[in-house]
């Protein structure tokens, strides 16, 4: 079988780029509010979530936010180009909002950080995964709490705003809980929720 230029990238990126299935979120820390994209795992899903999560960093002054791509796979945890998967594999990568991000910035090992795999389940209903995009639709709550659950064991206390799908905004949005808490305390006048905020912060130190 002939393998096409784009093909041999894309098994570069997935076998010599990506780490093994070990260690969900390991060196994975956001310690700044930030921005979540998820796209599939290709070289143009890749090229588009990192211009895509550039801009958003740009223009809301935010220094860091995270790529999460996703590999359908079959139950031995092969990657498919075609068929139906039975397993969802999440990685993530820290974004610096600048140099302005590339692709070359990220084509290499040490960068990428495994999330989890997630088991599709006869239950959710999704496409074949060269059906796109309406299989990055299908699964995307499945990624988003696959990021939750692989950065939950890496740097605990975020808070999560979900978005996603057709609509504008990004897919996830990350802040610390006791900022979330200390800003709401601002906002209120509420010396409960500052209270709140200062025992958070003393349990993250």
């Amino acid at each position: 079988m002939t393998i096409t230029s784009q093909e041999s990238e894309v098994r570069n990126w997935v076998t010599n780029i990506l780490p093994p299935a070990t260690s969900p979120g390991r060196g994975l820390n956001l310690t700044t509010p930030g921005f979540v994209e998820i796209k599939p795992h290709t070289l143009s899903g890749i090229r588009s979530g990192l211009t895509q999560l550039g801009a958003r960093l740009a223009k809301a002054n935010f220094p860091t936010g995270v790529l999460a791509t996703y590999l359908g796979t079959d139950s031995r945890g092969n990657p498919l180009r075609k068929g139906k998967a039975t397993h969802l594999r999440v990685y993530g990568v820290l974004v610096n909002a600048t140099p302005k991000p590339t692709l070359a910035q990220y084509n290499r090992p040490g960068k990428w950080h495994y999330l989890g795999t997630s088991t599709l389940r006869d239950t959710i209903s999704h496409p074949p995964v060269d059906h796109a995009p309406a299989f990055g639709w299908a699964v995307e709550p499945v990624v988003q709490a696959q990021v939750k659950l692989g950065v939950a064991l890496s740097t605990p206390k975020r808070l999560w705003t979900l978005g996603g799908g057709p609509a504008a905004g990004p897919d996830m949005t990350y802040s610390e809980l006791a900022g979330f808490y200390r800003e709401l305390a601002r906002e209120l006048r509420d010396p409960l929720y500052a209270e709140l905020a200062s025992e958070l912060e003393a349990m993250a130190a």
